[in-house]
C-alpha cells in the first residue's frame, strides 16, 4: 500500500475520473485488441502497455492472450488501487492503542526505511541458497540476473550485491574479461546475457558476429551521451558505390528507409541522408510540393499518389469528401496544423438536411467520436445549445459539476446503475460506498468534493492523530480523524 489513504473509494474515484482518459490500455476492452476475432491477443494485435507486458499478461506462456488472461489483468490492475487502513494495522501489539512507535513501524512500510528480504525465510530448504523455486514475485521475475555466478541459486552475497545496486551503490560497469568466459578477447552472442544479449546487433558495429573491447566502450560512450556521432555513410555504404541500399542499411535506418529516401529509387543518396538529419534537428522542414505528389499533373492529389503522412490523413484533409486533394485543402490542413485558421465548426454545414440539429448520421470525426457526451440530453441529436456548451468545456469555460437531479431521472433520490452514464457508469461501484446498487446524494456529493483539482489532500501526522496529546492513538482518536478529516492521505 503506497498511501495511507483516509478517504478511501472517496478519493479512489475521484483519481480514477479525472485519469481515465490517460489508461488506454485499461479503457479498452478485449475485442478492440483482438482484431481478427479469434479469441485471442496476439503479440502483433497488441498496443502500448499491452504490447509492453505481453509476456505477464501471457500467464500460459503460448503465446496469444486469451479472454481469461485479459480479465484477470485488468482484475489485477482493481487490486492495486489504494485501500482503507484499519486500526489493527498500525495497533501491532492489539493492546487497543496506537504508540509512536507503532505508527513509525507502518509509516516505513509506505515508502521509508523498507527492508530487506529476510534471506533465511525465502530460504525454505535452510541449505543456506535461495533457488528458483523457492523465489517469488520480484525476486524470481530477476532471479537471472541476481544469479551472477549463474549456477541457478542465489547465495546471500549474490543478493546483497543486487541490493546494493538497486540503491544505486556499487553499480560496475560490464567487466569484459568476466563476460568473455574463453578468453578469447571478444564477446560472442553466446556469452552476452540480460540488456548486452538484446542489444547486441547494435553494439556489434562491424557485424562480425562479436563484440570487441572498443565496441563495448562505443556503446558505454553512446549511452553516457558523448561520442555519439552521425552515421558514417562510407561505413555504411559497403560497396562502395555511392549510395546505401536497403541491404546495406541497418537499426533506425533501416527502419525509416522508405522516407529518407525521397526519390523512392530503393537507395539513398549523401543529400537524402543529409536532409533526413536536417529534418531531424528541425532544420530544412518544406511544406510537401503539390506538383511533385500530384504525379499525373491533374491538378488534384489522389488516394493513389498519397504517401505517409498525407496518406495517413487524407481523409480529413479531404474536406469535400471527393476522393482527392485540391491545393485549396492543402493550404488549410497546413493551416491547421501550424495553428492558423482553426475555425469552430460550422453547424448549419453539417446539418446536411437543415432540421435544425445534427443527428449521428450527420456528425463526423471527432464530432462523431464524442456524439454521446456533447448529447447532453440523451435525445440522439444534437442542438446548437450542446454543440456551445461542448465548445465552452473544451475552452475550459463554464464547465460545471455533474448535476445529480438531471441524471436522477426518475426522481427517486438515487442514481441507479440504468441511469449513471460515461464516467459516472464506469465508476459507480466505487462511488457506490455502501454496495446498495444506488448512488445516493451524499455520496454523489462526496466524490465531487473529494476531486483532488479543487482540494489538495495533507498527509497526517503521529501528532494530528494523538488528539489528547497522550503519547496514543485510540480506536476512537483514529475514527474521529477519518470522519472529520476525510480529505487526508498518506
Amino acid at each position: 500500500m503506497n498511501k495511507f489513504i483516509l478517504s478511501g473509494v472517496a478519493l479512489m474515484v475521484s483519481s480514477s475520473l479525472t485519469m481515465a482518459a490517460t489508461n488506454n490500455t485499461v479503457n479498452k476492452d478485449f475485442e478492440s485488441f483482438d482484431t481478427n476475432k479469434n479469441g485471442e491477443i496476439t503479440l502483433t494485435e497488441a498496443t502500448g502497455r499491452l504490447a509492453k507486458h505481453f509476456d505477464k499478461i501471457d500467464a500460459d506462456s503460448n503465446g496469444s492472450i486469451s479472454s481469461a488472461e485479459f480479465n484477470t489483468m485488468l482484475e489485477m490492475k482493481k487490486n492495486r488501487e489504494h485501500k482503507k487502513p484499519q486500526f489493527s494495522d498500525f495497533d501491532a501489539n492489539n493492546d487497543g492503542a496506537i504508540t509512536a512507535e507503532e505508527f513509525a513501524a507502518v509509516d516505513k512500510h509506505h515508502g521509508k526505511g523498507h527492508k530487506k528480504p529476510d534471506f533465511a525465510k525465502i530460504d525454505a530448504d535452510s541449505d543456506g541458497v535461495i533457488s528458483k523455486d523457492e523465489a517469488k514475485g520480484r525476486l524470481l521475475k530477476g532471479f537471472d540476473k541476481i544469479d551472477a555466478d549463474g549456477n541457478g541459486s542465489l547465495s546471500q552475497d549474490e543478493l546483497k550485491a543486487a541490493g546494493d545496486k538497486h540503491r544505486g551503490k556499487g553499480h560496475k560497469k560490464p567487466d569484459f574479461a568476466k563476460i568473455d568466459a574463453n578468453s578469447d578477447g571478444v564477446i560472442s552472442k553466446d556469452e552476452a546475457k540480460s540488456r548486452l544479449l538484446k542489444g547486441f546487433d547494435k553494439i556489434d558495429t562491424d557485424g562480425n558476429g562479436s563484440l570487441s573491447r572498443d565496441e563495448l566502450k562505443a556503446a558505454g560512450d553512446k549511452h553516457r551521451g558523448k561520442g555519439h556521432k552521425k552515421p558514417d555513410f562510407t561505413k555504411i555504404d559497403a560497396d562502395s558505390d555511392g549510395v546505401i541500399s536497403k541491404d546495406e542499411a541497418k537499426g533506425r535506418l533501416l527502419k525509416g528507409f522508405d522516407k529518407i529516401d525521397a526519390d523512392g529509387n530503393g537507395s539513398l543518396s549523401q543529400d537524402e541522408l543529409k536532409a533526413a538529419g536536417d529534418k531531424h534537428r528541425g532544420k530544412g522542414h518544406k511544406k510537401p510540393d503539390f506538383a511533385k505528389i500530384d504525379a499525373n499533373s491533374d491538378g488534384v492529389i489522389s488516394k493513389d499518389e498519397a504517401k505517409g503522412r498525407l496518406l495517413k490523413g487524407f481523409d480529413k484533409i479531404d474536406t469535400d469528401g471527393n476522393g482527392s486533394l485540391s491545393q485549396d485543402e492543402l493550404k488549410a490542413a497546413g493551416d491547421k496544423h501550424r495553428g492558423k485558421g482553426h475555425k469552430k465548426p460550422d453547424f448549419t454545414k453539417i446539418d446536411a438536411n437543415s432540421d435544425g440539429v445534427i443527428s449521428k448520421d450527420e456528425a463526423k470525426g471527432r464530432l462523431l467520436k464524442g456524439f454521446d457526451k456533447i448529447d447532453a440530453d440523451g435525445n440522439g441529436s444534437l442542438s446548437q445549445d450542446e454543440l456551445k456548451a461542448a465548445g465552452d468545456k473544451h475552452r475550459g469555460k463554464g464547465h460545471k459539476k455533474p448535476d445529480f437531479t438531471k441524471i436522477d431521472g426518475n426522481s427517486d433520490g438515487v442514481i441507479s446503475k440504468d441511469e449513471a452514464k460515461g464516467r459516472l457508469l464506469t465508476n459507480f461501484d466505487k462511488v457506490d460506498t455502501d454496495a446498495n446498487g444506488s448512488i445516493t446524494s451524499a455520496e454523489f456529493e462526496l466524490v465531487k468534493k473529494m476531486n483532488p483539482v479543487h482540494k489538495m489532500h495533507k498527509r497526517p501526522t503521529f501528532d494530528m492523530l494523538d488528539a489528547n496529546k497522550d503519547g496514543k492513538v485510540t480506536q476512537a482518536e483514529f475514527d474521529t480523524f477519518a470522519q472529520q478529516k476525510p480529505g487526508m492521505e498518506k
